[in-house]
């Protein structure tokens, strides 16, 4: 019996295992900074956190738009209490990889599906190349599909849980982190709201209504967590903002809106296999909504999936709608929740109509979820050996010897005169070479928001 019982522990164990793995390959370890994460790793110069915090405030129109500040703040306390290091200013992002695929992982167990299932969906995340991305790049957007798909494994413990305090605990640390570190996170906390909502009442066979769907969402949490989005705007990105005047469809141009949309985002998981992965669809969903009543039980088990597919479209769309208004560029980046959302949404259906046809026998169940491995597990191992590769070659390239001297920063940045393209080469390669030499954040960097010299504020703001 214990033997079993251990067993049984160690395959359970399998997709957690897995997060970590695939967190721990795209967490682009032995990668050097690029210019993005420069513009964070800079504001590690300062001395204190109401130094970031003021001058990331201070620069915030003009350079950090769009942004609440607070991924900056958590890269000043990794960099500042936990060494100089690429990895810990990616460290925010990597944890949120984690939380996301946690929560996805726990997310069907919850609701009753086998570790089979909670595989396949690790794999479909992981096929998500655009997502994996950013486990390993220092900006916010990592944090928006963990906070989401965190806040709907929330929403679907509440009412199994109604009095736990480490539900309530999970809950409000994913909606709060959601909420303060990224401004799209407002427009998924009301969607996975309503998915889960959708999901109670269909299991439970309750009436929907307004009142008590206002009761579902945790009224007091949602009070907090909108306090502080609007504080935390109204100090930052709700200031207004500087006309971009950009075409939005610049970055779109190569591979048109259409791929942009699916191959090299939503769906690139599926890794083109659209009639594949269409036909498992439609036959296991549209054959078990039309399975004799007394088979297929309560089929509107697949309304909420569903809805959480649809609403991740829409509101993808709604950003690109709210870049193109600002004429602001169109870019991929900005779906990143959906993308996530998608693959949960899709595994998902694919498990509750897996779960019909095991009724009529339990072979149709593995059978389904079989052909949903084969489907996704193709895009996530070419994502594997991709990234393998890159991490073999990062932890293979020497470190260079370095002399004393280059270890001793200059006295000036000297590159407001340098064409933009220069600028950011010779600062990236100074944080690079600061990172090599270890120490603190050397307080040149100051200088690249602040000055001297004079005029690299103005070259900033044109430049970005």
């Amino acid at each position: 019996m214990t033997l079993t019982r251990a067993a049984l522990a160690v395959v359970r164990s399998v997709p957690f295992l897995l997060c970590l793995y695939v967190v721990g390959l795209n967490a682009s370890v032995g990668r050097p900074l690029w210019i993005d994460e420069f513009t964070h790793f800079a504001f590690a110069a300062e001395p204190t956190t109401r130094d970031v915090w003021n001058m990331f405030v201070a620069t915030a129109d003009y350079n950090q738009h769009g942004q609440t500040g607070i991924y900056i703040l958590l890269n000043y306390w990794t960099l500042s209490y936990l060494g100089v290091d690429a990895t810990l200013l990616r460290l925010p992002s990597i944890l949120s990889g984690m939380l996301l695929l946690v929560s996805a992982v726990v997310f069907l167990r919850v609701l009753g599906f086998s570790v089979l299932w909670q595989i396949v969906m690790v794999a479909a995340l992981t096929g998500q190349h655009l997502l994996m991305y950013f486990v390993g790049e220092a900006r916010a957007y990592t944090p928006i599909p963990a906070a989401a798909v965190g806040l709907l494994l929330y929403y679907v413990l509440r009412p199994l849980y109604p009095l736990s305090w480490a539900v309530l605990g999970f809950g409000a640390f994913a909606a709060l982190f959601g909420a303060t570190m990224h401004p799209y996170f407002a427009i998924y906390w009301p969607a996975v709201c309503l998915v889960a909502y959708v999901h109670c009442r269909t299991v439970t066979g309750q009436r929907f209504s307004l009142r008590s769907l206002v009761a579902f969402a945790n009224p007091g949490l949602v009070a907090i967590g909108a306090g502080l989005y609007f504080l935390l705007g109204a100090l930052t990105w709700m200031r207004d903002q500087p006309r971009f005047g950009f075409d939005p469809y610049e970055w779109l141009h190569q591979y048109g809106p259409l791929a942009n949309f699916t191959d090299y985002s939503h769906t690139q998981f599926l890794a083109g296999q659209y009639g594949l992965a269409g036909g498992l669809t439609g036959i296991v969903v549209l054959g078990a909504v039309l399975l004799p009543a007394r088979l297929r039980g309560d089929a509107r088990t697949l309304l909420a999936p569903t809805l959480l597919i649809l609403l991740s479209v829409l509101l993808s769309l709604l950003l690109g709608c709210i870049s193109y208004l600002a004429d602001y560029w169109i870019l991929p980046r900005q779906w990143v929740g959906s993308v996530a959302l998608i693959a949960v949404g899709l595994v998902w259906l694919w498990a509750e109509a897996a779960r019909i046809w095991s009724r009529l026998t339990p072979l149709l169940g593995v059978a389904v979820c079989a052909t949903a491995l084969l489907v996704v597990s193709g895009q996530a191992m070419n994502i594997h050996r991709v990234k393998l590769h890159q991490l073999l070659a990062y932890l293979a390239e020497p470190t260079p010897a370095r002399d004393v001297t280059d270890c001793v920063p200059p006295a000036h940045l000297n590159v407001a005169t340098l064409p933009n393209d220069e600028r950011n080469r010779v600062v990236v390669d100074l944080a690079n070479r600061n990172i090599a030499c270890g120490g603190p954040v050397w307080t040149v960097f100051r200088e690249y928001y602040n000055g001297p010299p004079a005029g690299l504020r103005e070259q900033q703001a044109a430049a970005n």
